[in-house]
């Protein structure tokens, strides 16, 4: 398995492991609108690529298949920070450690490559599962944004999530990528 620069290609079949608005915002927050099209997907890759990046959207792959999907967005080279956003993995795939290997290597590219000083992340506090895999790979929670998203009705609290760079080297995390 390999971390790298997401193929366009693949654009229909990340988005087939979408199924529900529910598994959309707890993917994506607020950046789409359901139903997610490849149209409204492309639109936001495309627009990342005009002008200086502020978006890195990686694939995980297993030779020509994709298995997973992360961005390192709203990159801010001035103040050394960047987002880890969109971590999903395909949902044949989970519960084997490929989400905690993508968010590894894409955190490891944004101290490394970018010599970011900072990376957050936002979680919804009904994915017990993505929180527990930030929490290994060292990021710690911040804070909440109570009451943030409101989907079918009910509403979802945010938690605020973070990693500074001493705290991955210190944690042996940059040297810890499998």
């Amino acid at each position: 398995m390999e971390l790298t620069r997401f193929r366009a290609k693949d654009v229909t079949e990340l988005l087939s492991w979408i199924e529900t608005e529910s598994d959309m915002v707890r993917w994506a927050g607020a950046a789409f609108c359901w139903p997610l099209t490849a149209r409204q997907f492309r639109r936001h890759l495309l627009a990342a690529a005009l002008g200086p990046p502020t978006l890195y959207p990686f694939g995980l792959y297993d030779g020509e298949a994709i298995r997973g999907y992360c961005e390192l967005a709203d990159y801010r080279r001035q103040a050394g920070s960047a987002m880890l956003a969109r971590v999903m993995v395909r949902p044949d795939e989970r519960r084997r450690g490929w989400g905690q290997f993508m968010v590894r290597a894409a955190v490891a590219f944004g101290f490394e490559q970018l010599g970011l000083h900072r990376i957050g992340l936002g979680v919804f506090d009904c994915n017990d599962t993505a929180q527990r895999c930030y929490r290994r790979v060292g990021f710690t929670k911040e804070g909440l944004l109570r009451d943030s998203a409101q989907v079918n009705g009910a509403y979802w609290s945010c938690h605020v999530m973070s990693i500074l760079r001493h705290e991955w080297q210190q944690n042996g995390a940059a040297d810890d990528r499998s």
